[in-house]
């Protein structure tokens, strides 16, 4: 069963991808971030790492359709959302499945290639997912750096995801990683 902070940091993640704030996500929402990270990016859609963007985001919307929409309406409601997600976090097989999605996810924000996410990089995923402003993202950012070198390394990256999704403890830096939740 989810603990209470898991529930306030999935309802808030939920918020983040339902970008037309109607409640749901449906595959509109799949689509407006795919052209909002290709409008980032400045990547056309003819070529390949847009199609890399729009099928990822397209089979993420897919699997979550097929496993959380249990009434079969095409679109996800928050409920549908959390009791996929407790699911998730409590089936020890499940955790491949969170390092694929958040691997792919890092592939995508690693635009330069260099296996690493920058400051720049991370603004992107806050500004298409409307979750701050930029003196938001720098000091959560800075919380996440933990060399302070700049960059989100790729291991770093999973464990904070790991962190955000797993973790119990209000004080836990992945907690923060899709924005400040509370």
């Amino acid at each position: 069963m989810l603990t209470e902070l898991q529930k306030k940091k999935l309802t808030y993640y939920f918020h983040t991808f339902d970008v037309d704030k109607n409640g749901y996500l449906e595959k509109s929402d799949f689509d407006k971030i795919v052209s909002g990270v290709a409008e980032a990016y400045n990547v056309t859609q003819d070529s390949e790492t847009y199609q890399y963007i729009s099928s990822t985001y397209g089979k993420r919307w897919e699997a979550l359709a097929k496993e959380a929409d249990t009434n079969a309406d095409n679109k996800v409601s928050l409920d549908e959302w959390l009791s996929y997600q407790d699911k998730l976090v409590n089936d020890p097989k499940s955790d491949f499945l969170w390092l694929k999605i958040a691997s792919m996810f890092f592939d995508i924000q690693d635009v330069d290639k260099d296996g690493t996410i920058s400051l720049k990089e991370y603004k992107v995923m806050y500004k298409i997912h409307g979750i701050g402003d930029d003196s938001l993202v720098a000091e959560i950012f800075a919380k996440l750096d933990f060399d302070g070198d700049g960059k989100i390394m790729k291991n770093d990256y999973l464990n904070l995801v790991a962190d955000f999704y797993l973790s119990n403890n209000p004080q836990a830096p992945g907690n923060l990683f899709f924005g400040a939740y509370e």
